[in-house]
């Protein structure tokens, strides 16, 4: 399944998408995934290393669809 990201700046304004495949099947499981993506700044369609505190997930395909933004604070290491 084809997962769709939307990529906002911290002070909330659209900055770029990207998407990939997954072969995740419960939105959970898929949702998971992207924190993780996230929380390792190796998100798709935009530069590694990048952090983004807001990101619209979307799943067009799955059957019980509904869009969800995940919204995570840097977290450091000490």
């Amino acid at each position: 399944m084809k997962v769709k990201l939307t990529y906002f700046k911290d002070s909330g304004k659209y900055y770029c998408n990207g998407s990939y495949d997954t072969s995740k099947k419960a939105l959970w499981e898929i949702f998971r995934e992207v924190e993780e993506l996230q929380k390792s700044k190796h998100l798709p369609g935009v530069v590694t290393g990048t952090f983004f505190k807001y990101v619209l997930i979307d799943v067009p395909e799955h059957p019980h669809r509904h869009p969800h933004l995940c919204i995570r604070e840097i977290e450091y290491l000490t």
